[in-house]
C-alpha cells in the first residue's frame, strides 16, 4: 500500500484538476485527494461488478494534476491537456488495497482500447467531461503516437528486407526523422528547452530526464509537432495508421492472454487429475 507525504505541484490547465499554486491551494488539494481515497476504499468492497465505474468516479473527484510519493513522481495530467487516467486508477487502487485480483487489475490497466472497455457515454459520465476531453488528449497523442512510431519504424525494417540492404539498429532513429524531421536526440534537446526539462545530474541521465512522466510528455509534444507541419490529409493517413497498429498489438496481447489462461486452465486440469490418481 502506498503510505507518504504527498506534494502538489499544479502545471495543467484542465478545469479538473486543481491549479492554483498556493500553499493554501496545495493543502486543500491533497486533503480533497486524501478525501477522495477514503471514499473508494469504503465503496469498492461493495462495488461488486460495478467496481470500474466506482474507481472512474473517484477519478472524477481526483484534484492533483500530479504528485510525488516516496520521492516517485507521478504525472496524470500532461502538458496541462493529456490525461493519463489509468496511471491514476492503478495508484488509487493499490491505496485502497483493494481485493481485486492483480491480474484482473493488471488486464483492465494495460488495455489500450479507448474508454476501459466501457461504453463512450458511461466513462464520460463517470469521470465527468473534463477528464473525458483530456483522456482522449492523451489517447491520441500519446497512446496512438507511440503506435504510429513502431508502424513507421516496421515500415522501415521491411523495406530494408525487400530491398535486400543490410538490418542495423537505425530503424527507430528513422522513424523520428521521417515523422518529425530530425534525429530522436535532437528533438530531445529542443523538447527539454521549449518544457523546462532540467539537466540530468552526472550520471543519471535516465532517471533524470527519462522518466514515464517525461517521456510522455515528450511523446505528446512530438504529436503537436506533428500536427503544426502536416496537412489534414497527412494527418488523418498518420492518424489511422497508427489506430491499426495499436489494434494489432491488441489483438496480439488478447490472444497471448488467452494462451495463458489455456495453459493454467490445462496445469490445474492435470494436477487435478494427477491428484484423482
Amino acid at each position: 500500500m502506498v503510505s507518504s507525504e504527498q506534494q502538489e505541484d499544479p502545471s495543467g490547465s484542465a478545469r479538473a484538476f486543481s491549479t492554483a499554486d498556493t500553499a493554501d491551494s496545495r493543502s486543500a488539494g491533497i486533503a480533497e485527494a486524501k478525501a477522495a481515497v477514503a471514499r473508494l476504499k469504503s465503496q469498492i468492497p461493495q462495488a461488486g461488478d460495478g467496481w470500474k465505474i466506482t474507481v472512474l468516479e473517484a477519478i472524477a473527484d481526483w484534484p492533483l494534476a500530479n504528485e510525488t510519493i516516496n520521492g516517485e513522481r507521478f504525472d496524470y495530467l500532461i502538458g496541462g491537456e493529456a490525461f493519463n487516467w489509468r496511471l491514476l486508477a492503478g495508484r488509487l487502487l493499490e491505496e485502497c488495497g483493494s481485493s481485486i485480483p492483480e491480474e484482473v487489475l493488471t488486464d483492465w490497466l494495460s488495455d489500450p482500447v479507448l474508454f476501459g472497455g466501457l461504453d463512450e457515454p458511461e466513462f464520460m459520465r463517470a469521470v465527468g467531461v473534463d477528464k473525458f476531453r483530456a483522456h482522449l488528449s492523451y489517447f491520441y497523442g500519446v497512446t496512438v503516437e507511440q503506435s504510429l512510431l513502431v508502424s513507421v519504424e516496421d515500415e522501415i525494417i521491411h523495406w530494408r528486407v525487400a530491398s535486400g540492404r543490410q538490418l542495423n539498429d537505425r530503424s527507430l532513429e528513422a522513424a523520428y526523422e521521417r515523422l518529425y524531421g530530425s534525429t530522436r536526440d535532437q528533438l530531445w534537446e529542443v523538447f527539454k528547452l521549449e518544457s523546462g526539462v532540467g539537466s540530468a545530474r552526472e550520471g543519471w541521465r535516465h532517471r533524470d530526464e527519462h522518466s514515464l512522466g517525461t517521456e510522455d510528455a515528450f511523446t505528446y509534444w512530438l504529436f503537436k509537432l506533428r500536427l503544426e507541419r502536416s496537412d489534414p490529409a497527412k494527418i488523418a493517413s498518420d492518424t489511422r495508421k497508427g489506430l491499426a497498429r495499436l489494434e494489432l498489438m491488441r489483438q496480439n496481447d488478447i490472444r497471448r492472454i488467452q494462451l495463458r489462461k489455456s495453459d493454467e486452465l490445462r496445469q490445474r486440469t492435470r494436477q487435478n487429475r494427477d491428484r484423482k490418481n
